[in-house]
């Protein structure tokens, strides 16, 4: 907001127009600020779960790890993620990206050469892609949700801390101002309306 106003009715009415659009405002970033620190929450809450997960999984592996590290095949080209499916919703004005689906490519395995842990191999090494999958989608929402806040957050105390407080002073320096000039008015035409009566009086 400029410094130098306009001492004049017009601008205090358009001051005044602006302090309640300003007001409305208020209200819906401090709703819009405490949605988004619920969102944020619940992301955690998942991301919290999936880590715990894929980190139980990493221990159960190690124990047959060894086996795997034999020089038989690698996993990487047996199984390999052929598409990821997801959905996208708003929250807030943010975009939340969600898991729906993901489907896997298989070689061919030749269940007479194959080892018999492959096959629960391949069965974890989905479940932990999978979870790295949806893992990474939640840091990437909980990344856009948090910058959100931030900007929310950002309006809001401008809101609070500088347009509405600087629009009230400008308001009241206004309303001041034109009292003082309808005051002075007054005052002159009364003085004007004494000489007239004095100089009547004398002729």
């Amino acid at each position: 907001m400029a410094d130098k106003i306009l001492m004049n009715k017009n601008t205090l009415a358009a001051l005044k127009i602006e302090l309640k659009g300003y007001r409305t405002a208020l209200p819906v970033f401090e709703m819009k600020e405490q949605q988004l620190k619920e969102v944020i929450t619940t992301i955690e809450t998942a991301v919290e779960r999936l880590e715990e997960a894929i980190e139980t999984a990493n221990n159960e592996i190690k124990e047959w790890a060894a086996v795997m590290a034999e020089p038989i095949m690698s996993l990487e080209k047996l199984v390999s993620v052929k598409e990821l499916k997801s959905t996208t919703r708003e929250i807030a004005g943010v975009i939340i990206e969600q898991f729906v689906d993901i489907e896997f490519e298989e070689s061919n395995v030749d269940l007479y050469e194959t080892p018999l842990w492959v096959d629960t191999a391949i069965q974890s090494s989905k479940d932990q892609t999978t979870n790295y999958e949806i893992l990474k989608l939640e840091l990437k929402n909980l990344e856009n949700v948090r910058e959100e806040l931030a900007e929310a957050r950002r309006m809001k105390n401008a809101l609070k801390e500088v347009f509405i407080p600087e629009t009230q002073h400008n308001i009241r320096k206004i309303e001041i101002y034109l009292g003082d000039v309808e005051r002075l008015a007054i005052g002159c035409a009364k003085l004007v309306k004494k000489k007239k009566q004095v100089k009547s009086e004398v002729v």
